[in-house]
Order: structure tokens, then C-alpha cells, then sequence
């Protein structure tokens, strides 16, 4: 009987210290089992042993997230390969399960112009995601998914690095991932829209008439060039010769306006003075302006058309000749 009272306290004990484990550390990481670990000894066992571990509160505890946080690499180099520390070799065995053919990105603050990119897990390479499912984060469109290769600007570990990287991801997102360069080409778009109308609208207040237009164009030409001499004379040299031919030959200055300036000249300051009737005319030494005129080109059709003959009615023909006989 004692035999069989030892092995139901053994079996009991056996079932009890299964179901206290499965209800206190199943779950647990070995951080955390050793933790509960030591503050159940502290608490029941070595009350009065505080000096022997420290009345104060242990450091935060290193992990191996954090270690991995730490030295993943995005792109390895050789130097990082080079490294034996555990850490490191803990970021390799890790960087070795990915499939880095596709990336997934992050477009949370596209507007920004930042991005964030990471390779695939096996468990996405398995479902599609990132290579026949969009691959940017949160997004599961499969329809009309293109291919981009994009230069990767990033820093890690305080060094700026860069990459090509290749992404299959939605029309939706593939703006969102252009977000900066399809900015810009709109507003190119719209300058140039602004500019055409604008040209369109310049071409509407243009008068119709080319003999209207003529003037207009010699007109300006005119002031620009004459400007630059003053109010008073303009300078001859900024006209061109083609102009002050076309104003000599359809229109001339009045000739007793012309005398007048001349013989005005010349009786002031004895000596012979000349006044082109092509502008402005200087004396024989150059130190007296003449004033001259400065004439639009004349509508030469004016010249050769006939004149319009008169059309009488009926009643003022018989008044006509009634006056000629009676």
C-alpha cells in the first residue's frame, strides 16, 4: 500500500506540475520565463537575500528583435558578411530566408516623396503578394499591375546607400509611387494650356485688315526705335531702310512745310542747309537737327481705282433735260 501511495503522489505530482506549467510559462519566451523564474525565488525563497541580487531593478534586457533591428541590412556587403559576432550572424541567417526578386513598399507618406521598401518573406512569395498581387503595403488589387525598376535612396547605419529595385504594383499606386514627377508634368501641362490660350487670345484681338496691320507694326516700330533719341528727333539709323523707302515713295512731306525749314535754316545761320523728305534732315556740318516728318505708308489701290460713277433716277433725268429745252 505504501508503494501505491508513493505512485499516486508521484502521478499526481506529475499532472500538477504539467498543468501549472502550461497555465504560467506556455506562451513564454525564454526571456520571460526567466524573469517570472527568478521573481517567484526572490519572493518566496530568498526574501532575506535581497544584497545577493540587488535591491535595484535589472536593465532592459537585449533581445534578439533588438540585435536583428540593429544589424539587418538591407543590401549586405562584404564587410557586413565579415563580421563573427552573434548579432551578425543572426542579421545573415535572417537576410538568407528572403527572396529579394520583388520588393514590398511602403507608401504611407508618398506625398512626401519618402518610401520604405523590404524583400518578401517565404509566406509572402507563397500567397502572390508583391508579384501577382500589388505590392504595396495594405493594398491586395491584382488587376492591371505593372512592372517599375526604381533607384532606392536610403540610409542605413548613418551611410547613404542606393539600389535598383523592382515592384509590381497597381495604376493606384503606381501614382502614388510618381507622385513627384506626375506633379510636375501637370503643371507643364497647365502652363502650356495658359500659354496657347493666351496666344489664341492675342490672335483674336488682332485686326483682320492687313493693311491695318501694316500700320500697326510700323507704328511700333517706329516708337521702339525712335525712343532711344528722345521725344523730339529720332534717330535714323534705328529705322530700317526698307520702311523709309516704302514712307518716301507713297507719301512725301508738304513741299512749303520742307521750304520753310530750309530757308529758316539757312537765313539763321548763313550757310546752305538740306532736308531730306525721307525724315529728319541735318545740316551741312552736322551740328543743326531739321525737324522732318515722319508719314504712314499709303493704300496705293486708293490711286489706281476709278471712280464710282453716279446713278441718277428716272425723275431727275427728266428734270435735266426739261431744264435744257424749256
Amino acid at each position: 500500500m505504501a508503494q501505491l501511495g508513493d505512485l499516486r503522489r508521484a502521478a499526481f505530482g506529475r499532472v500538477q506540475s504539467s498543468q501549472y506549467y502550461r497555465s504560467n510559462f506556455m506562451g513564454m519566451t525564454a526571456v520571460e520565463r526567466h524573469k517570472k523564474l527568478l521573481n517567484d525565488y526572490l519572493t518566496y525563497y530568498a526574501r532575506e537575500s535581497d544584497e545577493l541580487f540587488g535591491k535595484s531593478e535589472s536593465g532592459p534586457i537585449r533581445t534578439d528583435a533588438d540585435a536583428l533591428r540593429e544589424h539587418h541590412r538591407f543590401i549586405r556587403s562584404d564587410a557586413d558578411n565579415d563580421d563573427a559576432s552573434w548579432e551578425a550572424r543572426l542579421a545573415k541567417r535572417y537576410y538568407d530566408r528572403l527572396f529579394k526578386e520583388y520588393a514590398i513598399v511602403d507608401l504611407s507618406f508618398y506625398k512626401q516623396s519618402k518610401l520604405g521598401m523590404r524583400w518578401r518573406t517565404q509566406k509572402e512569395v507563397m500567397s502572390g503578394k508583391g508579384q501577382f498581387i500589388c505590392g504595396a503595403k495594405g493594398c491586395e488589387a491584382n488587376d492591371g499591375l505593372c512592372s517599375y525598376e526604381v533607384n532606392f535612396a536610403y540610409q542605413e547605419a548613418g551611410v547613404r546607400k542606393q539600389a535598383l529595385v523592382k515592384l509590381r504594383v497597381c495604376p493606384s499606386c503606381a501614382f502614388k509611387l510618381n507622385y513627384r514627377k506626375e506633379k510636375q508634368l501637370q503643371k507643364a501641362d497647365a502652363a502650356a494650356a495658359r500659354k496657347r490660350k493666351r496666344g489664341q487670345e492675342l490672335e483674336e484681338q488682332e485686326p483682320k485688315d492687313p493693311l491695318v496691320r501694316e500700320a500697326l507694326e510700323y507704328v511700333h516700330r517706329y516708337v521702339q526705335h525712335g525712343s532711344e533719341a528722345g521725344p523730339a528727333v529720332a534717330k535714323m539709323e534705328g529705322m530700317a531702310s526698307v520702311d523709309l523707302d516704302l514712307a518716301a515713295g507713297n507719301v512725301a512731306p508738304p513741299p512749303s512745310a520742307a521750304a520753310a525749314m530750309v530757308a529758316g535754316a539757312a537765313k539763321e545761320y548763313g550757310r546752305k542747309e538740306t532736308c531730306e523728305s525721307r525724315g529728319a534732315g541735318t545740316s551741312t556740318d552736322g551740328t543743326q537737327p531739321v525737324p522732318g516728318m515722319i508719314t504712314l505708308p499709303a493704300d496705293k489701290r486708293v490711286e489706281g481705282s476709278k471712280l464710282a460713277k453716279e446713278m441718277m433716277s428716272a425723275e431727275e433725268m427728266d428734270v435735266y433735260f426739261e431744264g435744257l429745252f424749256l
